[in-house]
């Protein structure tokens, strides 16, 4: 299974994102699913993808691409529109019924719905990365060497949206 997230979507929909920059919000849904894994097993990619305002001289076939760890990261053009690039992928896959779409956007569900690829929204796929089991293995990882690398405030802010002392 591939799991293509709505990045700006998915950070609109919910105050777990809330940041005093742009890049601190798409920072924090990048933690979130390194730490809570909320599209299941390692062996499930994921994409997140985001939309830019300006045309970046670096873009390739209409993209950027780079990797947080196993978290491929889009960001589109400046003249190709995020939601393109997802039914781009989508339509491009060679099995497309693997794909679970992440947005509350229905025309980006309607463009990716003929291919055969699934829908998640927000909420749920939200609601997943909150489980127990992925609230108890963030502990781990807070415990552990990454810890170093996470910055303070963002962890106060995690720490307390999930009651972990």
């Amino acid at each position: 299974m591939h799991y293509i997230v709505d990045g700006y979507n998915v950070i609109n929909c919910s105050d777990m994102f809330i940041a005093s920059t742009l890049e601190g919000r798409r920072n924090k849904l990048i933690d979130f699913i390194s730490q809570n894994r909320p599209h299941g097993s390692l062996r499930n990619g994921i994409t997140v993808v985001f939309d830019c305002k300006s045309k970046n001289p670096y873009e390739f076939n209409g993209y950027n691409s780079s990797h947080v760890g196993s978290i491929e990261i889009i960001f589109s053009d400046g003249v190709m529109l995020a939601d393109d690039i997802i039914a781009e992928i989508v339509d491009n896959a060679k099995n497309p019924y693997e794909i679970t779409v992440v947005t509350n956007d229905k025309g980006i569900r309607r463009r990716t719905a003929p291919s055969g690829a699934k829908h998640e929204g927000v909420e749920s796929f939200l609601a997943k990365g909150s489980k127990p089991k992925n609230i108890k293995r963030a502990q781990e990882i807070l415990s552990g060497d990454i810890k170093e690398e996470i910055n303070e405030e963002f962890e106060q802010l995690w720490l307390k949206k999930h009651k972990i002392k």
